[in-house]
């Protein structure tokens, strides 16, 4: 759980200057804050500027907050773990990877979160188009009972989440459960903890280079 963080009235000023600018939060306020529904209980997002988060915890009655970005202590992530605590939701800090694979530790411990976790509950990284679509996915799965290929969170349009690129990686993790699945019927949990390898699933993956390009050079992508 994020640590509690009171802020004075300059650094409050400068976490929502932070947010605006230095994260992009005019962009995403012109384009998509990219906040969708999962399911009956869960919500996702890119990171909200410090009004919107206030407005959807309070629209929605968001009990838990989980920052895909992991424990950086940004202002932005400041103010928002402020905001938390100030409307009396838990904050989560949890570090997943857009371009990357997960420990066998990381995975089995967002599986015990998604099942104790308070909901209604948003899970959010920086653009919600790639952890935030690999968190949904496991909570539809693992909290839902939603079958993978049911699951529909990392796809193009609306999330924006591009499988050619290295962020694809994310897809070829489920695609190498499946074809595990497929042979021996296990279940997801089980996968991880007796079979899965980070080795073997970067190993099988390719990228687009041009897709590459696009994710991490013109849109920046965390």
């Amino acid at each position: 759980m994020s640590k509690r963080t009171t802020l004075t009235a300059r650094q409050r000023a400068w976490a929502y200057w932070h947010a605006l600018v230095h994260e992009h939060g005019w962009l995403r306020l012109l384009l998509t804050i990219n906040f969708h529904p999962v399911g009956r209980q869960a919500y996702r997002s890119g990171q909200l500027p410090p009004w919107i988060l206030v407005d959807r915890i309070r629209r929605y009655g968001l009990r838990t907050v989980i920052n895909l970005r992991g424990p950086v202590d940004t202002p932005t992530l400041e103010l928002e773990r402020e905001l938390c605590a100030r409307e009396n939701v838990r904050h989560i800090d949890l570090r997943l990877f857009s371009r990357g694979t997960h420990s066998r530790e990381v995975l089995l411990e967002t599986k015990h979160l998604l099942e104790t976790i308070e909901y209604p509950a948003l899970f959010h990284c920086m653009a919600g188009a790639d952890r935030a679509g690999f968190m949904s996915t496991l909570y539809l799965h693992w909290v839902e009972h939603v079958p993978i290929e049911q699951t529909d969170q990392l796809k193009l349009w609306p999330y924006w989440h591009y499988r050619y690129a290295r962020t694809g990686l994310l897809d070829h993790f489920f695609e190498c459960y499946l074809a595990a699945r497929e042979k021996s019927g296990i279940e997801l949990s089980d996968w991880i903890r007796d079979e899965y390898t980070q080795e073997a699933v970067r190993s099988s993956f390719r990228s687009n280079p041009w897709f590459d390009a696009l994710v991490e050079r013109v849109l920046r992508r965390e």
